[in-house]
């Protein structure tokens, strides 16, 4: 009888799904009928993935990509419409709840209004808010003016996240989402351009995507051929054996280090259409490019000599890179692998360190490809014996791959990154184009010359000394502090995270001039860098306390009114607790303890007048 059983189990499986389908609840038809989803292009939704690729299907659901856009839910919701005010330059907000619906209600001409939240993008870092316009010939969900930062619990306005100047304008940032966010943030955008304005003069759209958030057909393609071929089990068995092509569907793992870094690229690679016929498709129908493609059939991969679209902002793009091309934004890592050797005389690619379907969802990164392994696997001989490479201490962070060759140059979603642009470090290439240097992001203390002539004496006469500092600044200064005062915003954000970071080659005690920089960091007029400086300053308060943490706890960086008397009452304290330390010589404060204003000024007098808003 058991083995009677056995024999019909098979049998009956089928008859079940069917009836479950029929009689219950069918997700992939479920999923298709969502408001603004189309199953258009042969685009068949991830449900329909999952039929056969369970574990590959769960091991997606677990990371950002899945959240990157979602609709508005108890669930999907992180921040806080707990009915608080939250300010800004002078006006609040309020943030609330109505039973399963989330509103702002925010100031405008008229007065007050409240505006209900109906998308949110964004998951791991912060959150962001979308309201819907509804027209006559369309919609538009448009960016509300506060975003929810998770690690901080704290709303912040967006003006003071993107970096850019002190801004009051609240409505500076109030993006689109149909012809912005929906490229990348979710799956076979159908931006829907109806080339008519609304009354107030909106462009209009009816838009449309096949999947919120970054999902299968994002990376693999298309899958409706796929699933339709897929779905006999003479089909399967054909393809597992070989005699059938599986070109109905990508594998990215399986194509070549050029096509397979431009699957990620799409993305990860900020890009313009190719000629106007792209463009028009892309406002109507979506990017044309599908995994697998020339990427560049499609797109034209910006650069830092990339013509801006635009006369009013004429160094949109050239202020996205540091000024010998090297990407010194987040949403450039394509650009960065591109133009590294690794890649373009090698075989790295995008999948040689990262993992869409394992690792840590922070990154996508297996534990042990976050530290040496991610390059002494393929440069096995380095390996062998680090302290000869690196000419450090094999367990210090001089000996690090990645601290060396990646050093954390980008700005972006208010951090600091590593550079996707593998590179040999060069005190003087830096110092004369004005970009960090890896060497002088650890060794804080050092000046590029310095860093110059220590590449020298361990790796030979390759390295010269700088002729200059892009800032003019003088030479011999550490190159953390000077940055910190006289470079531009992308340079002061950079060198105020470093100042914080665990990993120096200075004791707590020998970083008085690193706090001296972030005080004064605290009074710059990119919020940005404030907040930077404020975390980096509270960071080595915990190293060593100097009474500051308390004048810092409660600061509120985003108001432009107090930065400068914020700075100030932390030189005041420093001067009266906190005098040099016997051995370490100090640049910003005199032998008697007091700050070295002159000097500081004379190092603030060099910063350009040129303001730097690269958005994100």
């Amino acid at each position: 009888m058991k083995r009677r059983l056995l024999l019909l189990l098979p049998l009956a499986i089928p008859s079940l799904v069917v009836a479950a389908l029929v009689f219950g609840h069918d997700p992939v038809e479920f999923d298709a009928a969502q408001p603004w989803i189309h199953r258009t292009d042969d685009f068949v939704g991830s449900q329909t993935c999952r039929t056969c690729h369970l574990d590959h299907h769960d091991s997606w659901e677990r990371t950002y990509h899945r959240t990157m856009t979602q609709r508005v839910t108890p669930e999907t919701i992180q921040g806080a419409f707990d009915g608080r005010e939250v300010r800004y330059e002078g006006q609040t907000a309020r943030v609330f709840r109505d039973g399963d619906r989330y509103f702002f209600e925010l100031p405008d001409a008229q007065g007050r209004r409240e505006a209900e939240v109906v998308l949110a993008v964004g998951s791991r870092r912060y959150q962001q808010y979308f309201e819907r316009e509804q027209h006559d010939e369309g919609f538009i969900f448009r960016r509300l003016p506060f975003l929810w930062h998770i690690d901080e619990q704290r709303w912040l306005h967006l003006n003071t996240v993107f970096l850019g100047p002190d801004d009051a304008n609240w409505n500076k940032a109030r993006a689109r989402w149909n012809d912005n966010c929906v490229f990348c943030h979710n799956t076979g955008a159908r931006p829907g351009e109806t080339h008519r304005v609304s009354s107030g003069g909106q462009r209009q759209f009816n838009s449309e995507v096949a999947e919120l958030g970054i999902a299968c057909e994002s990376c693999h393609g298309p899958g409706r051929r796929h699933a339709e071929s897929e779905r006999s089990p003479v089909g399967r068995y054909t393809t597992y054996a070989g005699k059938r092509s599986t070109r109905d569907i990508v594998n990215p793992a399986e194509l070549e280090p050029q096509r397979e870094i431009e699957v990620c690229g799409q993305c990860h690679g900020q890009r313009l259409p190719v000629d106007r016929a792209h463009l028009a498709a892309w406002l109507q129908t979506g990017p044309t490019y599908r995994s697998g493609n020339d990427l560049t059939d499609h797109v034209i991969p910006v650069v830092r000599t990339t013509p801006s679209p635009t006369e009013q902002i004429p160094d949109l793009f050239k202020l996205r890179f540091w000024n010998d091309g090297t990407p010194r934004l987040s949403a450039y890592e394509y650009q960065g692998i591109a133009m590294s050797a690794c890649h373009a005389e090698g075989t790295l690619k995008c999948g040689s360190c990262h993992t869409m379907h394992g690792g840590d969802p922070k990154g996508m990164i297996e534990p042990e490809m976050r530290g040496d392994a991610a390059c002494t696997s393929c440069h096995t001989k380095i390996a062998q014996d680090i302290r000869s490479h690196t000419g450090h201490v094999e367990t210090s962070s001089g000996s690090r791959c990645l601290d060396c060759h990646m050093p954390r140059i980008v700005y972006g979603i208010l951090e600091v990154h590593r550079s996707h642009f593998i590179e040999i470090p060069d005190a003087a290439r830096d110092a004369e184009t004005g970009r960090p240097n890896a060497c002088t992001l650890c060794h804080l203390d050092r000046s590029l010359l310095w860093a110059a002539r220590e590449s020298r004496r361990i790796w030979g006469d390759a390295f010269r000394d700088p002729l200059h500092r892009f800032d003019r600044a003088p030479l011999e200064l550490p190159d953390a502090t000077t940055s910190l005062l006289a470079g531009d915003a992308v340079q002061r954000v950079v060198f105020a995270s470093a100042a914080g970071r665990p990993g120096s080659d200075l004791t707590p005690a020998e970083k008085t001039d690193m706090r001296v920089a972030l005080a004064v960091a605290t009074g710059d007029g990119y919020p940005s860098v404030r907040w930077t400086a404020r975390r980096s300053l509270l960071a080595l308060e915990r190293e060593w306390d100097t009474g500051l943490s308390s004048l810092l706890a409660d600061w509120d960086h985003t108001a432009a009114s107090t930065r400068t008397d914020m700075a100030y009452d932390l030189l005041d304290r420093m001067a009266s607790s906190a005098p040099p330390i016997e051995g370490a010589p100090s640049v910003l404060l005199l032998p008697d303890g007091s700050i070295n204003m002159e000097r500081i000024l004379a190092l603030l007098d060099l910063q350009e007048d040129r303001v730097i808003d690269i958005g994100e």
